[in-house]
Order: C-alpha cells, then structure tokens, then sequence
C-alpha cells in the first residue's frame, strides 16, 4: 500500500549540534487493510527518501502566485541556471569567489588556512578584534589567559590550522565542564572570502572596480589578507528544506525577490509588465517556503564572503548578464545539469534569464530605478532570477539514500550492529533526537512547515524556570553567550530576529513583520494546567524568553564529511562531539548560573541561564560514544555526497587557500589600476569538474575535515 509519511510532533527539549533525529521504524510493510495508529508525542525517525522541499507559493502585489505558473517557464532551464550561478566564480567582486568557495566539499568549506575570525560577534566591542583571546567573563574560575592557538602557534590571519588546534575549549577533566580550563579561545572558524574593498560603479560594467582599503584585523605585516567569517558555513545539502536560514535564521521563510528578509526588508519589491506599455512597475513579493532563497542572495552582497562594500545586486546583474556561463571553469562533458551547455560555445546569462523565467520579468523596455540609480527590468530583478535559481538547484541536492534511510525502509542489513546500538542511543540515553528530529534530522526544517503554529515553544529549561523560545534554535553553552546572540539579535530595521520576542511585541499590540499564528496548546510546559487547553489564553507580556546564544539546529545527514562542527567550527572530529555533549557542555557554574547567560535589559532579559534543559552529563560509556559517532559517520552518509554522484556532481573552481607564506609574513601581489593598497598573493587550489558518475576510484571519497588538517 502506499506509504504514508507520519509528520509527529518532536518534544523540542533541546540541543545544537550533535543531539538529535526522530525515529519512525517501519521495517514491515503495513498489512492490508491497515490503519495508520494516531500520532503520537513522542520522538520520530522517518527516511528522507521521497520528500522534495515544497515548490515557494504566496502574493505578488496582493495576488496568489506560485513559482511555476507565475515565474518560472521551464523547469529544468531555472536549475541549470541555479547550478551555473552557485559555482561561477565571476559572481564575485574579485572575479575569483562563488557561493560553492564556502560550500563546496559536501555542502561545507574544508580550507585549512586563513579561516579564523577573531570573534567579531562579540557584545564586548573591545574586544572582537582580538585573536586567540580566552573567555572573557571576569566570573569564570580557571580561566587561563592564552594568546596562541592550542598548539601554540601565532594564528590569526593566514594561520594553517593543525589537528593539535582542536578542540579551542580543554578540561583538565573531559568529563567534568566545570573542571580548570587548560586552554580556550573565543577564535572562530568560519570561511575567507574577500579583501576589503568598497564598490565604485564602473563605466563599463565588465568588471568590478573597488577602492581598497587598509584592513586593520585581516592584515599580516600591514598587507591585506582576505576575510574570514564569524561563523561556521553550514551545508547546503538539505537546505533547502530548512523553515529559516543561516546560524541565527535571517534568511526568511518569505523570499521578497531582493534581500534575505522577507516582510522586513520595507525596500524590497520586484519589477513586472503587465501591458505592453514596456514599462515595469515595483510591487511587493512574498513567496513562502522558500528560505533558501533568501539565503542565496545574502553572500554576493556581503563585504566580507563575495563583494566589495556597497555593491547592489543590480550591480552585479549589470557585470554578470552578458558573461559566459562559468567562462573560467571547467564543465565535465557529464555533469548531471550542465552536460547540454559543457562546449565550446556557453550561453550568457541573458540567454539563460530567458530560458528559464517569465518575459514578464525582464521584458521592459525602459529602465526602472533601484535605489535612485538607473538600472534595466532584468539587472533590477537580478535577486529574483538569482535566488529562485539556486533555491531550486538546492532542492535538488537531497540527500536521501543514506544507509539510514535504507535500514528505515526495511533493509535491516544497512547498517551493522554497532551502527543500530549507536542509532537506538540517539533516540535514548543519548537524547539526540530531542533537536535532530524529523528526515532531515533537524528541528528546524519541514516540520515547522508542516506545523506554523508550532514556530515557538514553552519549556522548563536547565535552571527549572519555565521559559519561550524559537522552535528548532537552542543554546547548548558552547561559547558564553556574550559572544554570539544569535537568535537573540535583530535586523537591520532593529526587529528581534526571533520569533518568541516578535511574539511578545505581538501580545503587547504591536506590529510585527512576520505572519505568526502560535496555538498555545501544543506548548510541552502548558500555560495551564486544565483540561481540555484553553486556545485563547496568552503569555503574560514581557515573558521570560530564552532566545540569546539560540542557534539553527543543523542536519546531521552527512555529518561526517561537514565538519568542523558548531557555529564556531571549535570541533575539529566527532569524538570530540560527543565529548563536550557528555559532560553536559562546556557553560560553567551551576545549571541555574551558568556562563550561558545574558543581561540583555534592552528587551527586559535579565537570564541567569539560556541552556537547553538536555544540557547535562550524558554518562555515556566509550563503547557508546563509539557506537553513535560509527551511527552518525556511517549511517548518516549518503554515498553520493561522499563520491560527488549526481546530483552532487559540480564543474572545476579555484579555490584560496590563505596567502602565500605564513602567520608571519607573506607574498605581496604587484601593483596594479586594479589594486591600490597592498594585498596578499592567493595560495590556491583547483577542484576538477565531476561529471554524474562521480569521483574516480583511484581517488576516493571525500574525507572529513580532521584528515585535511597537517599533525
């Protein structure tokens, strides 16, 4: 019979990283006549195999669109295009930086140099530019002032991490978080992206002309090095499934066609015909479900990962709209999508804009201003086309023929003994499936699509006092959350980025930018205790929240080649994972004063505590740890992500591994028109383009990210 997929609701205890799945076991097929048994609440486990991310729906100036009847004309034509514009390394400013340079070994970046941010998130401005700095609490007993990296080196900019560097947080005693600190960091391990530099516009739009500008934190010896990010890259594989995106979710679930904030963004808007006046008119864009892409056109702006400051995506559809399709790279004559465009002659992106969306789009004929600058209807919708595009290329990427899947389909010899011993861990002593529910393996996917109402939750936390959150974003004290608000931040218009405190500014009569419908009743810690739930109760206002130091549950589907691990890539190996949830995390103190908490009385915040009520000693023996980290290693890998096989095949791309030399000294590159301070010399390296069969045997599977690292 036709196999249904059970969505349950997941008790949301708690958890970031490491701690979790959902776990629907069907391992027989369901007996005619068979009635599926009511849902219930508790944990669930179910494959990934079959489920496609949804196809983004919504208004256009107050009327219902979806994406293939009112954007998109051909399918296949808006994925290849998707594909084109990920990997193409002209999308950024220096000619030299795609989307893939963070995300291009399963979904995550594996560089091992220049990679660190000196913790530029910090709340303390004193302080974020300080590299190799420890925690700096003043209330932290054993504490130990350390500016090197845990193996001593300089670190820093155009640092070679090594495997000695991990984990950047040492115990004396691995199994007791409160024991003296051998050694910690506040250092990040994020991804290099660009000089810094700001945008000129150009008179001829062929290239990007950019003033730079001496950079007084990413510089050795005065001469620049590229950017890093203050966080971790997560993959991208799957992403297209998640409700928001990004560590700290501002990539909306609404994608406006111009910015990653959906009904934030009060500049936003796309430009239509609707006669044959030839003039495009602006109007409002609100597409659902489609949070990846509001991702997708975050990154070519920023000045730190892709762009020169200032630069406006109408600026880059101006460069990029008559350039050859990836003119740079490499195309294998099999590539699973761009096979058809690998010879001699590529189309531009014009051609493809063309191909793939609605004339209605780009078809004007008079110009429309963007930010008081003249620009054409289709460099203006540049954002649009560039991220329905890659959204849709994304939701190609899933990864659903894990091992897991397999053994969750009936196969019970996918996976080994240790494997299902790690697996029933998961579920159990180990209390991952707590955050990691659902196919993808997290809290923070499909399952808040299919359940809106549920987007925030009412929970006792680890100090036993009864708090809001944001569904699918915990604090797990892996930094002080000091360090990162996360969750805990706003946007550019000052909105909270949660939704537990838009919630509250909802209950006190204010107005807020997302559209949230929260049903009371599904909440684990009731507002009360009758029966049956009274839907029309609410929160008193100014409810305690615990929002500060939240991060996006990430997948763990392929969680052996993603690493490092966290938002901060402080973990270099999943033992090392396990290790830090074992002994309930790294926050000191007691569980209801720990360093996980945040004075934050500008939203009358005053938490002695954040962290998740999962938090606390696991008491796992070896054998286990060893039994989930094989689970996770093994039974979470999909087979085609380790051997790029389509659809995770990809063209060639030059990738920058740091600067010539060291931490302490490197090449400079010669002066130029297009340089005008001194800059680093890129020490690079080349991926070859991988057609549909994958990688060759010779060459093995991909390897995770502690095998990358030099001793």
């Amino acid at each position: 019979m036709v196999k249904h997929l059970r969505v349950l609701r997941i008790i949301p205890l708690a958890c970031a990283l490491m701690s979790g799945l959902s776990l629907n076991i069907a391992l027989a097929a369901d007996p005619p006549g068979a009635i599926d048994p009511p849902a219930l609440d508790v944990p669930m486990l179910n494959s990934l195999r079959g489920m496609t991310p949804p196809d983004p729906s919504g208004t256009e100036g107050g009327r219902k669109v979806d994406l293939m009847t009112d954007y998109v004309l051909n399918r296949s034509a808006a994925i290849l295009l998707g594909k084109a514009l990920f990997w193409d390394m002209e999308v950024g400013s220096d000619g030299s930086t795609a989307c893939a340079s963070c995300h291009y070994h399963a979904g995550v970046d594996h560089r091992t140099t220049n990679q660190i941010n000196p913790g530029q998130a910090n709340t303390n401005a004193n302080v974020a530019s300080i590299f190799n700095k420890p925690f700096t609490a003043s209330d932290i007993p054993g504490d130990v002032p350390s500016y090197t990296t845990k193996s001593g080196g300089k670190g820093g900019p155009n640092y070679l991490l090594k495997r000695a560097d991990f984990p950047t947080h040492v115990l004396s005693n691995p199994l007791d978080r409160n024991s003296p600190i051998v050694y910690s960091t506040d250092d990040v391990i994020g991804s290099q992206g660009v000089f810094d530099a700001n945008f000129v516009k150009p008179n001829q739009p062929r290239f990007d002309k950019c003033t730079q500008q001496p950079d007084g934190i990413f510089q050795v010896g005065g001469i620049n090095v590229r950017r890093s990010t203050g966080r971790n890259a997560p993959s991208v594989i799957n992403a297209a499934f998640n409700v928001r995106n990004f560590w700290d979710g501002r990539a909306n679930n609404v994608f406006n066609g111009f910015s990653p904030f959906g009904n934030r963004d009060p500049d936003a808007g796309i430009y239509v015909t609707k006669d044959s006046s030839g003039v495009a008119q602006k109007v409002r864009l609100a597409l659902n479900d489609a949070s990846a892409a509001s991702q997708a056109v975050g990154p070519p702006g920023s000045a730190v990962e892709m762009s020169c400051g200032g630069r406006t995506f109408a600026d880059i559809g101006r460069r990029m709209l008559d350039t050859l399709m990836l003119k740079q790279q490499r195309i294998s004559s099999t590539d699973s999508v761009l096979g058809p465009v690998s010879g001699a002659r590529r189309p531009t992106y014009r051609e493809l804009i063309k191909n793939a969306f609605q004339p209605r789009l780009w078809n004007a004929t008079q110009q429309v201003l963007v930010g008081g600058a003249p620009y054409t209807q289709m460099e203006a919708n540049f954002p649009l086309f560039f991220g329905l595009a890659i959204q849709m290329y994304e939701a190609t990427l899933v990864s659903d023929q894990a091992p897991l899947d397999a053994y969750l389909n009936g196969d019970q010899t996918a996976m080994n003994a240790q494997q299902v011993q790690g697996m029933n861990l998961f579920l159990g002593k180990g209390k991952c499936v707590n955050c990691h529910g659902g196919a993808e393996l997290t809290n923070a996917a499909s399952r808040l699509q299919f359940h809106p109402r549920e987007r925030i939750e009412r929970m006792v936390m680890a100090d036993g006092l009864t708090t809001l959150y944001d569904n699918g974003f915990y604090n797990t004290g892996v930094r002080p959350t000091s360090e990162d608000l996360a969750v805990g931040g706003t946007d550019a218009w000052g909105n909270p980025l949660s939704f537990t405190r838009e919630y509250n500014t909802q209950l006190q009569g204010g107005n807020i930018p997302d559209s949230l419908d929260i049903d009371v009743c599904t909440f684990e810690a009731p507002l009360s205790a009758a029966i049956p739930c009274d839907a029309t109760l609410k929160p008193n206002v100014n409810f305690r929240d615990s929002v500060d130091g939240a991060f996006k549950t990430p997948t763990l589907r392929n969680i052996a080649l993603t690493g490092p691990y966290f938002h901060n890539g402080s973990r270099a190996t999943l033992q090392q994972v396990m290790e830090f949830y074992n002994r309930g995390g790294d926050r000191r103190g007691e569980d209801a004063s720990n360093t996980s908490g945040f004075e934050h009385p500008a939203v009358n915040q005053h938490n002695g505590s954040n962290l998740d009520a999962d938090m606390s000693p696991l008491n796992l023996t070896q054998e286990e740890i060893d039994a989930l980290v094989k689970f996770m290693e093994v039974g979470l890998t999909d087979p085609r992500v380790a051997w790029e096989r389509a659809p995770f095949d990809h063209p060639s791309l030059v990738l920058a591994q740091g600067a010539k030399g060291d931490e302490n000294s490197v090449g400079q590159k010669p002066a130029s028109p297009k340089i005008t301070t001194r800059q680093a010399q890129d020490a690079e390296f080349q991926l070859k383009p991988i057609g549909a069969e994958g990688r060759p045997a010779l060459e093995g599977p991909l390897q995770p990210f502690n095998n990358d690292l030099p001793q």
